[in-house]
């Protein structure tokens, strides 16, 4: 039966001599994989660049419960990104959210809640013009939300640490390696505590940014990714250097 619904590219594999397998997260149906046949044909039906990370799109396909891989017949922006797929630094960010959300996401259901949030953050990527070399730690700190493991308690000078593991702040160091300590611990709090549209206001250093993507990469790699190890952050960290 023939359905449509607006989606986000999370992954896409190359299938047969000129089809390819696309991850997307719906928002109708959750995670999905979706064949589009064709599509690296020099006069496929379907514009491929609609199929690059983070792309916001809505489909038509022909969409069966409890399947596990969908046709699809129409695809088209929505809505067309403007500078996500020409800007280096943006394209980067996007490789990298993709990957995160392809490894934190395993609904194969509809939740409208976390598909708004991430369709706005998509298009706040795409139109902002200063700096976002943050946008990627504010984003994975809302995200964590959405997913149930957001940090819990505050930052104080009595509570100084955050314990990764536990996802919550202590007062003494961790005995495991994974715990932020202060003052990077302040930066982490602080980052819980806004939002996009203020992430100007947040100063951080080169070294800091760099050291609190690498916690977050770790406190999603404990709580969300099964075990499987996020791999894009490295190639950001050389674009945004």
């Amino acid at each position: 039966m023939l359905q449509k619904t607006r989606g986000i590219v999370l992954s896409t594999v190359n299938y047969a001599e000129a089809s390819v397998i696309a991850k997307i997260y719906t928002e109708e149906f959750g995670l999905q994989s979706f064949l589009l046949n064709g599509v690296r044909k020099n006069k496929s039906r379907f514009n491929a660049n609609l199929l690059q990370a983070l792309s916001t799109i809505e489909l038509v396909a022909y969409y069966k419960p409890g399947k596990t891989l969908h046709r699809v017949s129409e695809l088209s922006a929505s809505p067309q990104l403007s500078s996500i797929p020409y800007h280096t630094i943006k394209t980067a960010l996007a490789i990298f959210i993709a990957e995160v959300l392809h490894r934190s996401i395993h609904e194969e259901e509809t939740n409208k809640e976390l598909f708004n949030f991430l369709h706005h953050a998509i298009e706040l990527l795409d139109v902002q013009q200063d700096d976002c070399s943050r946008f990627h730690l504010s984003f994975m700190i809302q995200l964590s939300r959405y997913l149930g493991f957001h940090p819990q308690g505050n930052y104080s000078q009595s509570f100084p640490y955050f314990d990764l593991q536990e996802g919550v702040y202590q007062s003494q160091p961790c005995l495991h390696p994974h715990y932020i300590e202060p003052p990077l611990s302040e930066k982490f709090y602080e980052l819980t505590c806004i939002n996009f549209e203020q992430l100007h206001t947040m100063h951080v250093t080169t070294l800091q940014r760099k050291a609190l993507l690498h916690s977050l990469v770790t406190y999603f790699e404990l709580h969300h990714t099964q075990g499987i190890r996020l791999r894009s952050h490295i190639v950001l960290e050389e674009v945004m250097g």
